[in-house]
């Protein structure tokens, strides 16, 4: 299949040059011709990572290959995310916040909605000048119809499952199995981790010099629940001694693939970004592990921040992230400018001079290849009843209601943080600071606000692994179109 692409590569590229005519015309910085970009990107997601759960934050855990990544290139130490799973997904691709995208709250297993047609995604922008585009691992931006899919969101292949988190061996997602590839059902034996790096590795090993430019999306499962046991089908976890095991595991995928990718011949002329989802799955009040059974099993270090996944408080939207272009983004030292997830979207289109569409994230280019400053910028995050702003170095939080707790728990309470000399978010400034507590509050509460995937708990709750119940995803999917 790759000698009969290459035959007919340069045709291709001449009608779509034709084709993107005006597309180029307004999205190029330069009146240069054209040249098609050549570096390739690579970005490696990882879900529910805690910031105490990489070795270069706690000496505990052992990630050798992703602190590498860290040491060789440059680490964000101010790395900010969503709560949760998709929303910070729906961020990364569209390069928006959580109040613009509108995708406030994980998309559950009976949602009819996901990450809106109407976004432009990040891999729709590079194929439009010559990207191949592949995804190997999670989705969950929207799974109800064929029109949510990884497939026609600007990828050319998927391979994976298409919600929030399936058994490692089972490959099961609320009932349903949830594996496939190009929207058939694969029913195959593995652990997902070791099944998404070597289906990344057979992308990279089967591209040649001769292939468009490669974006890989790398979304591994790894260390979302449930926590099993990487070598031992149906054993017994023993709690944060598994999830390490899993942890090295996912580690020893991420060496697997960048140890292919420098064995290439065109492997350095990669940009390669690494980051968590969210933070890590933390110990919970017992009340939450009763109401919402996929907050159990929280075996995640946040380190000395507050609180972790779901929360909008530092634990669970500050997370560990690198990014690494050798020979070109390397240093070795942490960057300590506050930085979103939504940044990645322009910064990459930047270090491909094409122009930047109008999204809330910035490039990112002047700070990383040129050590410029970057302007202070206030961004919120939010989820379910509750949200934050950051405007560096303050943070204001609302909590707001939940929809699944007891009245008795409801509650809209205010926070003032100075998170730069209190990471922890142990003092409440709100007293000792009104005038700002009451500027900011009054900001948070002007900003516009998009809602477009609604969550439930009318429904029952996503399950993860487990025993087969219903059809398998792909093809129970309405609209479903091989």
């Amino acid at each position: 299949m790759a000698s009969h692409r290459h035959s007919y590569r340069w045709v291709y590229l001449f009608l779509a040059l034709l084709l993107s005519a005006p597309y180029f015309a307004a999205e190029t910085k330069s009146t240069e011709p054209l040249q098609w970009p050549s570096t390739n990107i690579v970005i490696l997601l990882v879900d529910d990572l805690g910031w105490g759960d990489v070795g270069y934050h706690n000496p505990e855990v052992a990630t050798p290959h992703i602190d590498n990544i860290a040491a060789r290139g440059v680490e964000f130490d101010r790395f900010y995310v969503n709560p949760t799973c998709s929303p910070t997904r729906a961020s990364l691709l569209t390069g928006q916040f959580s109040t613009t995208h509108g995708v406030n709250s994980p998309i559950q297993w009976h949602s009819e909605e996901g990450l809106p047609l109407e976004w432009k995604t990040l891999p729709g922008y590079l194929k439009r000048v010559g990207y191949q585009t592949h995804l190997v691992g999670k989705w969950h931006l929207g799974a109800a119809s064929t029109a949510y899919w990884p497939q026609h969101r600007g990828f050319d292949s998927f391979y994976g499952h298409l919600n929030g988190g399936i058994g490692y061996f089972d490959h099961v997602f609320s009932g349903g199995l949830d594996w496939q590839k190009g929207g058939v059902t694969l029913r195959e034996e593995g652990y997902t981790t070791q099944l998404i790096k070597r289906a990344a590795v057979e992308l990279i090993e089967n591209r040649s010099t001769e292939d468009e430019p490669l974006f890989l999306l790398v979304s591994f499962n790894a260390i979302h629940t449930p926590i099993e046991e990487p070598q031992d089908v149906g054993a017994e976890h023993q709690g944060r001694a598994t999830l390490l095991r899993m942890i090295a595991s996912l580690d020893s995928a991420v060496g697997e693939i960048l140890s292919s990718l420098m064995q290439q011949p065109w492997g350095e002329d990669t940009v390669i970004i690494f980051a968590s989802d969210n933070g890590g799955s933390s110990p919970k009040p017992w009340w939450i592990e009763m109401l919402i059974p996929p907050l159990r099993d929280g075996y995640s270090s946040n380190g000395a921040l507050k609180q972790g996944k779901g929360s909008v408080f530092e634990g669970g939207i500050r997370v560990p992230a690198a990014i690494w272009w050798p020979n070109k983004v390397e240093s070795g030292q942490p960057l300590s400018e506050v930085v979103h997830i939504a940044d990645v979207l322009p910064t990459l289109l930047d270090f491909m001079e094409l122009k930047i569409p109008n999204v809330d994230g910035r490039s990112l280019k002047g700070v990383l290849l040129e050590g410029l400053p970057l302007e202070p910028r206030p961004f919120v995050v939010a989820n379910f009843g509750s949200e934050a702003m950051i405007d560096w170095p303050w943070k204001i939080v609302r909590e707001g209601s939940l929809p699944i707790t007891p009245d008795f728990l409801k509650s809209d309470t205010w926070h003032l943080y100075n998170i730069e000399s209190d990471p922890g978010e142990v003092v409440n400034l709100r007293e000792k600071f009104p005038q700002r507590f009451e500027r900011m509050r009054n900001k948070l509460l002007q900003i516009p606000r998009r809602e477009s995937v609604q969550f439930s708990t009318d429904g029952s709750w996503d399950t993860f692994g487990g025993h087969e119940t219903r059809a398998p995803w792909a093809e129970a999917v309405r609209g479903y179109d091989n």
